[in-house]
């Protein structure tokens, strides 16, 4: 049986924290790897646009040259964009001239984008927090969002950038997202703003800016357990990506793990029913 296709598919990355050569994060994971498999897995879901929203290196390695070629070339593979935003681990300036091929507008800063992507609008947003605990938006880039969103894009617009403007389950992670979410809410009312996609937390959550759904996507480098004490974070060996369907109607946020669970069991689905529309061939009966 097979469900209604969206009329446009993004597939979310975040926070891969990509190290220096020969250096594992945290002397145990190998980030380049886990993003090379996370762009080859991409083209099982045939996106329209890969959406990175930050952290693309870990703080401190200089390592963003080295991951714009490979975007670059993630492009061409695809045959869609890739579109990426910086995080508080990325230095300002990092994310250069060589990412983001694809914008159609710039902002009050060079990291802040406007992509057409098939009719849909991706509006993309620099939240700055480097070595700060929280992220922001300074009041020119929310003029500039106003002016942006002023007039809507055939298909609607998706935001992307770092710091959730959410809070989430966690009592010290819900402190270090986006500053001043209210200033955001005000200036997305009555616009073509569909979802607000942001990584950071390395905990999937889902909610709302007003009426905008929000989705902080896990991250591919590692994610937070949820089972620690009060005042401790631990960050698990896990490695996960998003997909995000836009129907006329909906939006569904996916949440894809990297690594394959052993199988429990495998099941051969009918075949689907025709609908009403369907052509059917003409019914005969034998003598």
């Amino acid at each position: 049986m097979t469900g209604p296709r969206p009329a446009h598919r993004l597939v979310h990355l975040t926070d891969p924290h990509l190290t220096a050569e020969q250096v594992l994060l945290h002397d145990r994971l190998e980030p380049w790897s886990r993003l090379f498999s996370a762009l080859s897995a991409a083209a099982q879901f045939a996106p329209d646009a890969v959406l990175l929203s930050g952290d693309v290196g870990e703080r401190g390695h200089a390592i963003h040259d080295r991951a714009a070629q490979l975007l670059r070339q993630a492009e061409k593979q695809l045959g869609c964009p890739v579109i990426t935003v910086p995080g508080n681990h990325d230095a300002p300036g990092a994310i250069g001239a060589g990412f983001n091929t694809s914008r159609t507008d710039t902002g009050p800063n060079p990291t802040d984008t406007v992509h057409e992507v098939n009719g849909l609008r991706v509006l993309a947003l620099d939240s700055h927090g480097y070595n700060e605990p929280r992220g922001k938006l300074d009041p020119e880039q929310l003029d500039w969002v106003t002016s942006v969103l002023a007039e809507p894009a055939p298909h609607g617009t998706v935001m992307v950038l770092h710091h959730p403007p959410i809070p989430t389950i966690d009592p010290f992670l819900a402190t270090v997202g986006l500053a001043d979410p209210a200033a955001l809410a005000a200036r997305l009312q009555g616009a073509d703003v569909r979802v607000i996609l942001s990584g950071h937390l390395h905990l999937s959550t889902a909610g709302s800016l007003g009426s905008v759904p929000v989705w902080s996507g896990p991250a591919l480098s590692y994610n937070h357990n949820p089972f620690t004490p009060v005042g401790t974070l631990q960050g698990l060996d896990s490695s996960w990506m998003s997909v995000v369907d836009l129907h006329e109607s909906t939006v569904v946020t996916s949440a894809v793990p990297m690594q394959t669970p052993a199988a429990v069991f495998t099941r051969h689905l009918p075949p689907p029913i025709p609908s009403p529309t369907t052509p059917t061939e003409p019914h005969t009966t034998q003598e």
